[in-house]
Formats: C-alpha cells, structure tokens, sequence
C-alpha cells in the first residue's frame, strides 16, 4: 500500500511540474512559462474587450451639421480629424457608432481602427473618456 502511495505521489507531482504555467505581465501581457525555463506570449485571447466589427453597408447614425457647430470646430467631422492626428489613424479607419450631442456638449463611440472608444466634446474641445484635461502633474 505505501508503495502504491508513493508511485501516486510521484506521478501527481512530476505531472505538475511539467505543465505550462500561465502568468501576466506588470504591463498587463500574458505569456506561458514553459518547464524547459522558457516562455511565450499566450496568443490565445489576442481580442480586447474593446474591439470592434463594422458590417459591410455600415451606415453612421446622423449627427448635427449646422453652421454655428462648423464654426466653433465642434462637429463629428472635426473629431474625426482630431482622433486622426492624436492617434495616427486614417480618418476612413474612424467609424462612428453612437452619438449623443447637445449645443454644449456631446458624447461620441467609435470604432477607431478597430477597437471600440469613447469621446467627449465640452464645447469645442474633444477628449478620450476619462482623460483628465486639467492635469497639473508634470509626467
């Protein structure tokens, strides 16, 4: 009996120590530790949460054009040249999804490139969700 115990227990450990450990990185990438003391990328969940698929005959949903938002630089076409410049990204590769707008204000998602993200407009500044425009720390 304790010979079986034993045989048991050599096999379970040995066993456990021949597999793949899975570990992510400070910078949030996944990578699979390999018992021959190497590793690799997990390339298995490559898609984001954020990703997004555009259907061919896509059409934007319509969103304010007028003469007043043109003048201020505060229309859907500004914020398209805007993400454009700050990400490098063809104006084509933005796609808008959703729209919510006010005279003073607007909420925007896109597809830009394909990955799926949120603007903001006050006035006639645009911003990413979340960013912070009154940083004061100097980075």
């Amino acid at each position: 009996m304790k010979n079986l115990l034993l045989t048991g227990l050599f096999f379970i450990s040995a066993f456990s120590f021949a597999q793949d450990i899975k570990a992510t990185t400070e910078d949030g990438k996944k990578v699979i530790l390999k018992p021959n003391k190497t590793w690799s990328y997990d390339e298995s969940k490559i898609e984001s949460k954020n990703s997004c698929v555009i259907e061919t005959g896509y059409k934007e949903p319509k969103y304010n054009t007028s003469s007043s938002w043109k003048r201020m630089g505060s229309t859907v076409d500004d914020l398209k040249k805007h993400i454009s410049v700050d990400m490098g990204v063809k104006q084509e590769k933005i796609i808008l999804l959703e729209v919510s707008e006010q005279l003073g204000n607007g909420v925007y998602i896109l597809c830009v490139d394909g990955q799926k993200m949120k603007w903001r407009r006050t006035g006639s500044v645009f911003r990413k969700d979340g960013e912070d425009v009154l940083n004061m720390k100097n980075e």
